[in-house]
C-alpha cells in the first residue's frame, strides 16, 4: 500500500513545505509500552541554526493540539496538554 497524500487533503505544497522539515531536524521517538507513554522529540540538525529552533516550537505547539484533537474526534478521550 502506498501513502496518499491527497487521501488527507494534503496538497504537493504542503508536503513539499513539511519535508523542507527533514533538511534542518530529525526526529527521537521513545516508547515504553508497559508504562504506556510515548516521547516525541525534534533534534535539530545545526543547533546554531536559529530557523531550527522556531521549526521545533513550531512542531511542538501543532503535533500536540493535533494529537489531542485527533485522541478527541477518533476515540472520544478527554485530557490535556501539559506545558513544561
Amino acid at each position: 500500500m502506498t501513502f496518499n497524500p491527497a487521501m488527507f487533503g494534503i496538497e504537493p505544497q504542503q508536503l513539499q513545505a513539511a519535508h523542507e522539515l527533514g533538511k534542518h531536524l530529525r526526529v527521537e521517538v521513545t516508547k515504553c509500552p508497559r508504562e504506556g507513554w510515548l516521547q516525541i522529540r525534534y533534534v535539530a540538525l545545526n543547533p546554531q541554526d536559529p530557523q531550527s529552533q522556531a521549526a521545533i516550537a513550531n512542531c511542538v505547539e501543532g503535533f500536540a493540539m493535533q494529537i489531542a484533537v485527533l485522541h478527541d474526534t477518533l476515540f472520544g478521550m478527554k485530557g490535556k496538554i501539559i506545558q513544561e
